[in-house]
């Protein structure tokens, strides 16, 4: 569905790709959550693990002993402890972790259904107001045990309910999608037993769907003569009022010292191949790149006429300039003033010292680039604003581009969600809903990086204003840019101490 505008929400934040919307403050919730499914999820399967394994963390040294087991009477038989809990299970779509063991601290990072998160220490930290206790959890953070909305009890039977219907984080697309032809969602169906839902299960502001929003759900359930879509809020959906959309398969290339830039790809058609002729012209053959194709180029160019030729290196094969989205570093230095390196050699950054990630965004041009310090290791297409790409411009309260444009500039990835509900408001009708956006990046203002699973028009402008990527794109980028997602973590929240990766946007 091509066109679309962005905007995040549930609730509490909203972020977007229109200026339209207005962007929460680094203390407001990681609102919004799970996503999108493409394979019908076993029974019992749990999330998968976000990141890669955690390293060990000294438990917190302000945590209080845990206490000693009781002593038995004299006579009476000992018996054995139960076994000290090591993880906090999410039992909702929201689970927040702190910054510090307080009701109200900075959040930094989030579980979501069926996620987990291991415990530094199996003894509680006193709570305060709405939480009877808080436990710090790895790689760092507290989290509100309460028993509702989040639980040690590993054996919790509505774990295992709630697994049937957790993202497959594992999956470019961690649920399924379609296209809304104008919906009720409903809270129950007769016919259908459902549990009692911990509170804050269901999004109750959005339960009339407009037609051309989308809607995300794990499985198909039959009751009453009709098929239900059980959606990711755990709330009901006719299916026959669902169009699904087909699942884009395209992807980028991973950059070595024999795949390197710069590259071609080819948008919107197929596009002819040119070979030299014995009189050294360049005549149109009856072959083609397919839509969406790719060749490694030379360098080497030739001028025909108005005409520009590139040298490709698939066997003699030469294409026309302008049939081709020609991936190339815009400027010969990263953002630390090194040279770029073609050869695909290793970074210049130390192999023991931070990651020094980067990534360079032709707007118009309809591509990415991702580095490593001044080695590039990844190219796409990308589908960003369907207006064009402009400069912020400063108001009174904050940076803004016209609507369906991208913003032009240097800026940082500072969140990161597995799945993001992102939210267009509109006077005096239903808002425009893009359900559970997988692996959605902010870098600033009301804008993301994140999987378009609505379109598959790569290299075209095609958002309101964010930065589109195909699914399976999307998610290595997510993992592979920084702050990292801890395993189990479903968001992240950049702190001060926390490395980040830069955002270079041009036309």
């Amino acid at each position: 569905m091509p066109g679309r505008f962005c905007t995040a929400a549930l609730g509490v934040l909203w972020l977007g790709c229109t200026s339209s919307r207005h962007d929460a403050g680094p203390g407001a919730g990681p609102a919004g959550s799970a996503g999108v499914a493409v394979a019908e999820p076993a029974d019992g399967r749990a999330a998968g693990a976000l990141g890669a394994t955690v390293p060990a963390v000294a438990p917190d040294p302000a945590a209080p002993a845990a206490a000693a087991p009781p002593v038995p009477a004299a006579g009476e038989p000992a018996r054995a402890a139960p076994p000290a809990p090591t993880r906090v299970y999410a039992r909702s779509r929201e689970v927040l972790i702190r910054a510090a063991p307080r009701p109200k601290s900075q959040w930094i990072g989030q579980l979501s259904l069926g996620g987990s998160v291991r415990l530094k220490s199996a003894a509680p930290l006193r709570g305060s107001g709405d939480c009877p206790a808080f436990y710090a959890v790895e790689p760092r953070g507290y989290v509100c045990v309460d028993g509702e909305r989040a639980t040690l009890d590993a054996a919790d039977p509505l774990l295992h309910t709630l697994a049937a219907h957790a993202p497959l984080v594992d999956q470019p697309l961690p649920y399924r999608y379609g296209e809304s032809l104008g919906l009720k969602r409903l809270l129950e169906v007769e016919g259908i037993a459902t549990p009692a839902w911990p509170s804050g299960m269901h999004d109750l502001r959005h339960m009339q769907v407009r037609p051309r929003s989308s809607v995300a759900w794990t499985r198909e359930v039959e009751a009453g003569g009709a098929t239900w879509l059980w959606a990711s809020d755990l709330t009901f959906v006719p299916k026959d009022k669902v169009k699904p959309y087909e699942g884009a398969t395209f992807q980028g290339v991973h950059l070595t010292s024999e795949v390197r830039l710069p590259i071609a790809f080819f948008r919107r058609k197929p596009r002819p191949k040119y070979r030299l002729t014995e009189g050294n012209q360049l005549e149109k053959t009856d072959a083609e790149w397919e839509r969406l194709d790719r060749v490694e180029l030379t360098g080497k160019s030739r001028q025909v006429g108005e005409r520009t030729y590139l040298e490709t290196r698939d066997d003699g094969n030469w294409v026309l300039e302008r049939d081709a989205v020609v991936v190339r570093p815009r400027k010969g230095r990263n953002p630390w003033g090194r040279p770029i390196r073609l050869d695909g050699g290793p970074p210049a950054a130390q192999a023991d010292g931070p990651r020094s990630t980067w990534v360079e965004i032709a707007a118009l041009d309809g591509w990415l680039i991702a580095y490593e310090d001044d080695r590039p290791v990844f190219a796409t297409l990308i589908s960003a604003g369907r207006n064009g790409a402009d400069e912020p411009e400063r108001t009174e309260t904050e940076s803004v581009v016209p609507p369906s444009t991208t913003p032009l500039g240097r800026y940082s990835i500072t969140r990161k969600w597995v799945t993001k509900t992102l939210i267009t408001p509109h006077v005096d009708a239903d808002d425009w809903i893009e359900a559970e956006v997988p692996w959605s990046q902010h870098f600033f203002s009301k804008y993301l990086l994140h999987a378009a699973y609505w379109h598959n028009s790569w290299g075209d402008g095609q958002s309101g204003g964010c930065v589109n990527l195909s699914p399976v794109d999307a998610k290595w980028l997510f993992h592979w840019t920084e702050p990292s997602v801890p395993e189990g973590w479903y968001a992240v929240q950049a702190t001060r101490k926390d490395p980040t990766t830069r955002v270079v946007i041009h036309r």
